[in-house]
């Protein structure tokens, strides 16, 4: 009995000494949309509620993801499921922040995907990557660092088509529709909050955090505030 307590002690002990190190955590700076400044202000009082402060970096977003699993970073703000084979020691929190489509892009009135001779991606956020390994695609495949690229290279017909995350077309709708581009879902998908495996500890707390927002409407409010 003795021997059991002393061990209980311990425990707490070890997991008061995790939680006291853990008064600040560190994420890369997002690209400033809508979404990104909804996420930024949902994780930040997310983590205020544990204690926490949260900081954001200027840091290549090219690498941003490597850096994180390195423990460089300590985690990331937002990323769609099914990064684990590729990024071992980033842990899901498993309440979905939001969802967002994935758009096919062409001039073509025929919007499908395996008819489209030349395809270009956006190679910084993995959404049309983790799709195609699901939807294999026959033609010839482009990746590009930036929208903006992507884009050029749509508008200048050097490309038949693009595979682009529904918010990063906001700013160019009308240039876009006006040109005559179509476009179609080919899938939906959300986005989670990840965090290194050195700070898994605050797994549980996290995720209770997010699920009171939820159901208490904090979530969409913020949703509501920033437009999404």
């Amino acid at each position: 009995m003795f021997f059991a307590q002393r061990c209980l002690l311990l425990l707490m002990l070890f997991s008061s000494m995790l939680h006291a190190s853990t008064d600040k955590i560190t994420f890369n700076r997002p690209a400033d949309t809508p979404q990104s400044r909804y996420i930024v202000e949902l994780m930040t009082l997310a983590y205020k509620e544990l204690g926490i402060n949260l900081e954001l970096i200027e840091f290549n977003q090219d690498s941003a993801l490597v850096a994180a699993n390195e423990g460089l970073l300590d985690g990331q703000l937002g990323k769609i499921s099914g990064l684990k084979q590729m990024y071992p020691n980033l842990h899901r929190i498993p309440v979905p922040l939001f969802e967002f489509k994935l758009k096919l892009i062409s001039f073509s009135n025929n919007q499908v995907l395996n008819d489209m001779p030349t395809l270009v991606i956006h190679s910084t956020y993995p959404a049309a990557s983790q799709y195609l390994k699901t939807t294999p695609y026959k033609g010839q495949l482009y990746k590009v660092k930036s929208v903006s690229t992507l884009l050029n290279l749509l508008m200048q017909k050097q490309v038949a088509a693009a595979l682009v995350i529904d918010f990063y077309l906001d700013p160019y709708l009308q240039k876009l529709q006006t040109a005559g581009v179509k476009m179609t879902t080919v899938n939906s998908q959300f986005v989670y909050h990840y965090i290194h495996k050195k700070h898994q500890h605050l797994i549980p707390e996290l995720t209770a955090t997010l699920e009171q927002f939820k159901v208490s409407g904090k979530m969409q409010t913020l949703r509501s505030k920033h437009n999404l």
